[in-house]
């Protein structure tokens, strides 16, 4: 009666629970179907599973049609074994991965004995025969291998992955960086901007993390790239733990060609903790980390070379409990506190230190979840979680004009000087989310359709931002020609071809809330041993409301994912697969409250049409503080902000909105492949992906959009927020190859390679906004009258593209005497082919067109004045070597010291890549250009080049435009890559 009260409350639990959050919740299971020596359907079979990660033992009997299915089970090493009166017991040993849905067969011959046939896998695959495309990797492999020991760098290891994006995110199988979903223990850790994830673990407590890249099932949504999945670990039924401190020293680092690169020479530690084990055995556990890391990085300004330190410290919490009240319900509560520091902080490329800052980025994890087996066919799930992540004093701490505006050098690529960007004053932002979710699966078991496990659940999740997000202390910014660089002084050059920004905030945020409400339905059918299918239907509403609490989104969509597996012989020798999906993202939280006027600022230009400074490199130039006290002397004396605009202004809430129409920006993706077991040592695998992406974020202003009035007057074109589907294109072709493959007991072998194209005429994101829409210099719909789409937005190979990549990797245990301890060696061979880049700078339209009756024609477009794959950045070639050994002491049964070496990049082998591929995250990485000056010189940025009509001119290289100075040149250090560095680890653990 206990357990039928118990089942009660956990059903009211789950459905006072809806809508909840199903996907991403980290259990896979175990399934398949037993039969007889002649091959017929086994009944009654007594199947149990049992692991160290799991809380008991979990015991299922086979249906009237031979087959079973065990839910819930958390990532690790099982023992499954098969019981029947009469017949021989089996015992497989299988390794479930995270999330992963394994099947388990079993043939059972008859005996009179009672006796133990044990099976034991020899295969060493991260990857599965399913049609999803994925790999996972346990955290005890990450640490054997040269890399770093993250979410990146594990997802690094996965074919169609790429590190291209700005600041080094990940580029999903040609989806924007922006697009993947990140999630820790089922909860979404990603930035609600830029959507790269947020480190809230600690590197020790990582148990596994799988990414998917291709034919991901409807559970999952939200993502228009992949899905990176980690777990961390839970306890057990026996205390175990370990303490690790990592020694770094900045001067380990070889220095690269970048002029001025320099290192400091000062020991770093990073200390790691964990510990968990039984409160109860079997019925509750417990388990904790912690993380303390304090450096100071050295870095370098752009161009004038200027050395400064970043100091940054962080420290890392985890704390969680796992407690199963009665059999086959289990209920787990997770806490992640994150506190830091930074100093030297920049944003973008900058000049001088007074663009640096000093900044706290404090963050919270919490998560809760339940998992139930109400009947041996019938199963529930539910989870809360709560993330909150908040920037404080990130910005300029003077609001006053001198010191608080920010200088740009339009010839140099906008490199920013004189002061911060954005206001360190002003109020804190905060970044969070929350959500709730619930699941129910129901296994039917058939004697002519085969099983079917069939889940359906829904989901609500909240990205919610507080910001009042002032661009710079004073609200403004001067974009000068170019600037006198003498040493480390820098005069700015102002002339007619400076402006002025002004990015006022008329209305104070009251915060905004982009919800997503999803329901789905997925069964995973097993026809028989040749032919098994996964049939899914996803569903996800939006319902956003803006920064002023005004509701600008309600779009809803369809996801369907199909999938196809065929066995020919019906033993898994060979399987092919098969795939058709859609993917649709959420609506970008930047994009979704661009009009509203409620913190977000305005972008309101005028040209500078005041006296010339420091024009014709004068003797002695006048200073930053003069140079911008005299713009604003002549600014507020004539007219101020009441002038004439440059260009349309962008005043969220006047002169722009959102359509009422705007949708979720999706992909249709189709995926062919073949998997070959390779004996019982390995797995080799081959996928063909093509991708479609559709309804891209644009800004459209043409002769349709009409007009809107301030409240003095003052008339502008009103610019609409929409999706374009035909002129604004993107697309991916990829065919991935995986080997895995264990050599003997020692060896190991693994690797893939993947070669694939992303084209189409739009990057849509940067480095300072994560996701853009096309408008602007380059937008087919933003007054197309003065653009043309061979020269404004030409197709070509996009920023993120790397035609080819590769990673192979050898795990080898050597062979030593068991009381001298163990030690392996490890080695990763990288290759990666260089991004695109192109040469474009701007044009001004206006003298060249008959205005057919806007007010404010834009005054600058983008003009490629060469395809926009014209360049690619150098091939990368990388050895990365790791050495780890361990020797157990006499303290318990379990207790060793460790030992981790790394060396990466071994022979020092730089090249100009634009990013790292290293799994550093931002830190170590550029991407879409931001390592590597484009600059072009125009008449637009250059008093030496003449203007030229763009509809009937063809633009002469040294006449009407040329090379910046420093084009193809690198702007930091870190556009050579990662240049050879080590590292090493001492510890223990038991």
């Amino acid at each position: 009666m206990r357990i039928k009260r118990f089942a009660l409350l956990a059903v009211g639990a789950v459905l006072l629970a809806l809508p909840a959050y199903p996907q991403g919740v980290p259990t896979g299971s175990i399934s398949g179907e037993v039969l007889d020596p002649q091959g017929a359907p086994l009944p009654g079979v007594s199947v149990t599973a049992s692991s160290s990660a799991l809380q008991g033992t979990r015991s299922v009997t086979t249906s009237s049609n031979g087959d079973y299915i065990i839910p819930f089970l958390p990532a690790g090493d099982y023992s499954v074994s098969f019981e029947l009166t009469g017949f021989a017991s089996l015992k497989y040993s299988r390794r479930l991965a995270l999330g992963q849905a394994m099947g388990l067969d079993a043939k059972m011959n008859i005996s009179s004995l009672t006796e133990t046939v044990t099976v034991t896998s020899q295969a060493s695959s991260d990857f599965s025969q399913t049609p999803q495309v994925a790999t996972s990797f346990k955290a005890e492999l990450i640490d054997k291998l040269p890399n770093a020991r993250n979410l990146q760098a594990a997802a690094l290891l996965t074919p169609g992955v790429q590190a291209s994006g700005p600041n080094g995110a990940l580029a999903v199988s040609g989806a924007f960086s922006f697009e993947n979903l990140y999630m820790l223990n089922g909860v979404v850790i990603q930035d609600n901007i830029r959507s790269t994830p947020f480190a809230l673990y600690v590197e020790d407590a990582l148990q596994e993390t799988t990414t998917s890249t291709a034919a991901i099932s409807a559970e999952y949504g939200r993502f228009g790239g992949g899905v990176v999945n980690a777990v961390t670990k839970s306890g057990g039924n026996d205390f175990s733990g370990s303490y690790r401190a990592t020694f770094d020293n900045n001067n380990w680092m070889a220095l690269t060609p970048f002029k001025n690169d320099i290192r400091n020479d000062k020991l770093v530690l990073t200390h790691e903790a964990t510990l968990g084990g039984p409160f109860v055995k079997d019925k509750l556990w417990f388990f904790g980390s912690g993380r303390f890391h304090s450096e100071e990085a050295a870095a370098t300004t752009a161009v004038t070379n200027i050395s400064y330190l970043q100091p940054d410290d962080q420290k890392r919490y985890e704390g969680k409990l796992t407690y199963s009240p009665v059999r086959d319900h289990t209920i787990s509560a997770d806490y992640t506190h994150v506190s830091e520091s930074q100093q030297g902080n920049v944003f973008g490329t900058v000049l001088d230190l007074a663009s640096l800052v000093s900044r706290q980025l404090p963050q919270d994890l919490f998560s809760a979840n339940y998992t139930g087996i109400l009947s041996p066919k019938f199963f529930v799930e539910a989870r809360y979680a709560l993330r909150k992540f908040t920037f404080e004093n990130s910005g300029s701490l003077f609001t006053d004009i001198t010191n608080g505006t920010l200088l740009l050098d339009q010839s140099r690529g906008n490199a920013r000087y004189h002061s911060p960007t954005f206001c360190g004053v002003c109020g804190p932002e905060k970044r969070d989310n929350n959500l709730f979710g619930a699941k129910a699966t129901y296994f039917a078991s058939t004697s002519s359709l085969g099983s079917h496990n069939i889940g359906f659940g829904v989901d609500v999740f909240d990205d919610k931002r507080f910001s009042n997000n002032h661009q710079s202390g004073s609200d403004f910014r001067i974009f000068g020609t170019s600037a006198i660089i003498q040493g480390t002084s820098i005069y700015p050059v102002f002339d007619q071809n400076t402006f002025i920004r002004w990015t006022p905030i008329f209305q104070s945020s009251q915060g905004n809330d982009f919800r997503t409400v999803s329901g789905f339905v997925n069964d995973s059918w097993r026809l028989n041993n040749h032919l098994s299918f996964n049939v899914g239907l996803r569903f996800d509403k939006n319902d956003g409301a803006n920064s002023l609490g005004q509701k600008v989104v309600n779009d809803s969509a369809f996801s369907p994912r199909l999938s196809a597996t065929f066995d020919p012989k019906g033993d898994g020798a060979w399987t092919i697969n098969a795939s058709y999906g859609k993917y649709v993202t959420a609506i970008a939280n930047s994009i979704g409250d661009s009009s509203s006027a409620g913190g977000v600022p305005a972008t309101i230009d005028f040209d500078y049409l005041g006296p010339a400074i420091n024009v014709g490199n004068p003797a002695n130039p006048i200073s930053q503080n003069d140079a911008i006290n005299a713009v604003f002397a002549w600014f507020n004396a004539n007219g101020g902000t009441s002038r004439a605009t440059r260009g349309n202004p962008s005043i969220p809430g006047l002169t722009s909105k959102i359509a009422s129409t705007l949708a979720s920006p999706n992909v249709t993706e189709f995926t062919l492949g073949v998997a070959r077991k390779l004996g019982t040592h390995g797995l080799a695998r081959v996928d063909g992906v093509y991708r479609k992406y559709h309804d891209f974020y644009t800004d459209q202003i043409d002769l349709t959009t009409g007009r809107v009035t301030n409240n003095i007057g003052q008339s502008f074109d009103l610019d609409i927020t929409q999706n374009n589907d035909s002129l604004v294109q993107k697309d991916y072709k990829g065919l991935n190859f995986q080997l895995s493959y264990r050599v003997d007991s020692r060896l190991t072998l693994e690797g893939n390679y993947t070669l694939s194209e992303t084209n189409g005429n739009f990057d849509g994101e940067t480095g300072g906004s994560g996701p853009v829409t096309a408008a602007g210099v380059s937008g087919p719909l933003f007054y197309p009258q003065y653009r043309n789409a061979v020269w404004n937005y030409p197709v070509g190979d996009l920023l993120i593209d790397v035609r080819h990549r590769a990673r192979f990797w050898a795990v080898w245990d050597v062979p030593f005497p068991a009381s001298a301890g163990k030690l392996t060696l490890s080695g990763v061979e990288i290759f990666a082919t260089g991004t695109p880049y192109g040469s474009f700078g701007t044009v001004d339209p206006r003298p060249y067109v008959a205005n057919p009756g806007y007010l404010t024609p834009p005054a600058a477009v983008n003009y490629y004045f060469q395809p926009r794959d014209t360049f690619r950045m150098e091939n990368t070639y990388r050895t990365d070597l790791a050495l780890t050994y361990s020797h157990a002491v006499g303290i318990g049964k379990r207790t060793e010291l460790f030992f981790r070496g790394i060396l990466q990049n071994a022979f020092n082998r730089l090249a100009l890549t634009d990013f790292t591929d290293a799994g550093y995250g931002s830190v170590a990485g550029c991407g879409t250009g931001g390592c590597i000056n484009t600059t072009i010189l125009t008449a637009r940025n250059s008093s030496k080049m003449a203007r030229f009509n763009p509809f009937t001119a063809t633009p002469v290289q040294g006449v009407n435009w040329t090379y910046g100075p420093i084009f193809g040149q690198p702007t930091n250090r870190w556009a050579y890559g990662l240049p050879r560095v080590y590292q090493f680890s001492v510890g223990v653990r038991f």
